[in-house]
């Protein structure tokens, strides 16, 4: 069906631009015809008024030269016109009144009326143009709408197996750009400084304003709010490109009011947007939206502000709730890719917790994993992760190394560490088993983490270094050969693209890491340009949402 409507529509193009170039040449040549006949009326009149006044050709041939020169003909071909005769050809016409018959030449009609074609060349261009692009529109439209359907029959991820990443692994890396992307919900505070006729209902102005601007988005709502702002919904906004469409949204906003106000500038209009997933609690959007707006009512420059719901900004489940799902088993644990950036290949897959909720559904780690937990919980926390590693490494073929981040307490309890031996004894793939640290517990812990690297070593296992924000104690690593690489920060990797500082930040951290020998990665990527300001920086390679998804396939033969 697809291949059809293109067909059609190369056709159609073929037989618009032959019929373009028919219509445009016979326009051409009625008006040439309309104004040849103007000029040989004129060369009529001229003959009629020289017989009247009774002039010899011959005997007053000045007079009569100046008679005809006014009507724009000539009595003998120009000298200077007859040098560009393969180019300008004079038309010669013999016109008769009564007894009188004078030989007259004259320029072409396309010389003398020139302004007129063009004119008329270019009123049928842009005429043709417009309805060209109007037709164009139209056609990618239908296109669009028909991959949102086809998109909209496409069985889920959940139908594939684990060959989506062995079948990723062979693209390269500009493949990876074709990933679906990863939807938020915008909602947006507005204050506009307009003033508007008490008549017209600025709630249902605006609401049409935003369905006719954002047609793409499964939603869009408005409503005015009792303190004269506007709250706006948009949902279903791919990641990428949050930030394009908050601007697009003022944008809209000022041309709408400047209808209304002429003087209104772009100052006049502030906006304070919040970015959120699926179930996020509504109180905490609503209160980073204003803090959004906020800071933008206090910018002279900045008239858009954005926050994201983040981690530490809503907590669904309560230290006590985790421990006891973990305890029951309620939970499941998601995979982030990491790929290669110089070949596409996936290298490991970093483990992400979902705790099962009753009323949420399952809940990212990321939403209570900062609360405050005793040694005792930590210790049952991470043992029920890393038993269900476990069984994953033993269930699945893949060769790929797993990575777990660990609670800090973990990291220097010696009750986990005399338990995690005790599972590397009858564990003989502990080598795919990677353990991540935050660059802060990392240094602070070093020297009391000896032994824990010894245990580690002896299983085959590594470090990786989390969470690295700038290049002070790079160096020091010298000495830890149980380290295999560093993943940056993402407040680093955020917006990195416009960010000088944080560029010029990365460049250190390569500089001393390739010294050491060790590969650098990239953690939350988000956009393009993030990640090829990435690649071009010389990180090894990355991870985030603008890639995939957290994968759940992988644990499918272990969890039922």
């Amino acid at each position: 069906m697809q291949k059809e409507r293109f067909w059609i529509f190369n056709q159609f193009k073929v037989i618009y631009f032959a019929l373009l170039a028919l219509i445009i040449l016979g326009f051409n040549f009625i008006l040439n015809d309309a104004l040849h006949e103007k000029i040989h009326h004129s060369g009529q009149l001229l003959v009629k008024q020289v017989f009247e006044l009774e002039i010899a050709p011959s005997s007053n041939n000045k007079i009569l030269a100046a008679l005809v020169k006014n009507e724009g003909f000539m009595l003998k071909p120009n000298s200077s016109l007859t040098h560009f005769g393969h180019i300008i050809k004079l038309e010669r016409e013999v016109y008769n009144y009564k007894t009188l018959s004078l030989n007259l030449y004259h320029p072409p009609v396309w010389i003398i009326e020139s302004y007129l074609f063009i004119l008329l060349n270019l009123v049928m261009f842009g005429a043709a143009s417009w309805f060209y692009r109007w037709w164009n529109t139209l056609h990618v439209n239908n296109i669009s709408r028909s991959k949102n359907l086809l998109a909209s029959t496409t069985p889920s991820v959940k139908e594939h197996n684990t060959q989506v990443v062995k079948v990723l692994k062979n693209f390269e890396l500009s493949s990876l750009y074709t990933t679906a992307p990863v939807c938020h919900s915008l909602f947006v505070l507005v204050q506009c400084n307009c003033h508007f006729d008490n008549n017209i209902d600025k709630e249902a102005s605006f609401e049409v304003l935003m369905v006719k601007n954002f047609s793409e988005l499964s939603g869009v709502s408005v409503r005015l709010l009792n303190c004269g702002n506007l709250a706006i919904t948009l949902s279903e906004v791919p990641f990428s490109e949050l930030e394009r469409y908050v601007q697009h949204l003022h944008k809209s906003i000022f041309l709408a009011c400047r209808n209304y106000q002429k003087n209104i500038t772009r100052k006049d209009i502030k906006v304070g947007a919040c970015d959120y997933r699926l179930r996020a609690d509504q109180t905490t959007v609503y209160q980073l939206a204003k803090a959004a707006l906020v800071l933008s009512q206090r910018s002279l420059l900045k008239h858009c502000h954005r926050l994201p719901l983040n981690q530490s900004q809503t907590r669904v489940l309560s230290s006590k709730q985790v421990i006891d799902n973990i305890k029951k088993h309620k939970f499941i644990l998601f995979f982030q890719p990491l790929f290669e950036l110089s070949s596409g290949d996936i290298l490991q897959h970093e483990v992400l917790l979902r705790v099962r909720h009753s009323k949420h559904g399952l809940i990212a780690a990321r939403y209570f994993i900062d609360q405050t937990y005793s040694r005792q919980d930590t210790l049952i926390l991470d043992k029920g992760v890393l038993i269900q590693v476990k069984k994953l490494l033993l269930a699945e073929p893949s060769q790929l190394t797993v990575s777990v981040n660990l609670c800090s307490d973990s990291w220097i309890n010696k009750k986990f560490w005399s338990w995690f031996s005790v599972q590397i004894n009858d564990f003989k793939l502990s080598s795919k088993l990677q353990f991540e640290i935050s660059e802060v517990e990392f240094f602070n812990h070093h020297e009391a983490l000896k032994d824990v690297f010894v245990i580690m070593k002896k299983g085959g296992s590594r470090v990786m270094i989390d969470n690295v924000k700038c290049s002070e104690n790079l160096m020091k690593l010298a000495d830890h050969q149980e380290v295999c690489g560093l993943k940056l920060s993402y407040e680093l990797v955020h917006l990195v693209d416009e960010k000088t500082q944080n560029q010029n930040q990365i460049k250190t951290i390569i500089s001393i890491s390739n010294t050491l020998n060790l590969p650098v990665f990239a953690v939350g990527v988000e956009t393009q340009k993030e990640l090829l300001m990435l690649t071009k920086l010389g990180v090894a390679g990355a991870q985030g949402f603008y890639f995939s998804e957290p994968l759940e396939e992988l644990t499918q033969a272990v969890f039922h």
